[in-house]
């Protein structure tokens, strides 16, 4: 999961056609760091979400900081303006313990609020609280 930081700064600095193509921008951008089989999506407001299939956490996590270092890199362009954008991630794995779809989601929302807490753009994970498999 990531989201992209002080995205309120965007909308208040250059208005809300801006945010709008921010947004695509960062979208495309982030999906061109991902391979084919990958899925992102947006979550809400500035939030997106990515499915990587058969990606185990460490994975996961070069996969968010290819995604973050391909969005610094990246400014958006809007009505002539370049618009640096940077973007916070928090990655979670879904591993071998069947788990629910919510419980995936809050531990990388989790994550993502670590890597807000530790100055964003940046890549964070947070140690999952893995259920004990049923006997």
């Amino acid at each position: 999961m990531f989201d992209i930081d002080h995205f309120k700064r965007v909308n208040d600095g250059f208005g809300h056609l801006a945010g709008d193509e921010v947004i695509r921008h960062v979208a495309k951008v982030a999906l061109a760091s991902l391979r084919e089989s990958d899925c992102l999506g947006r979550y809400g407001g500035e939030e997106f979400v990515a499915i990587l299939p058969e990606v185990d956490a460490a994975g996961a996590a070069i996969a968010g900081e290819r995604m973050r270092r391909a969005v610094a890199e990246e400014p958006a362009l809007f009505d002539g303006k370049n618009i640096a954008v940077t973007i916070s991630v928090g990655v979670a794995e879904a591993g071998p313990t069947p788990r629910t779809p919510e419980s995936l989601l809050g531990e990388a929302d989790d994550a993502l609020y670590l890597s807000k807490a530790n100055g964003r753009n940046r890549v964070s994970m947070r140690a999952a609280a893995r259920a004990t498999p049923p006997s």
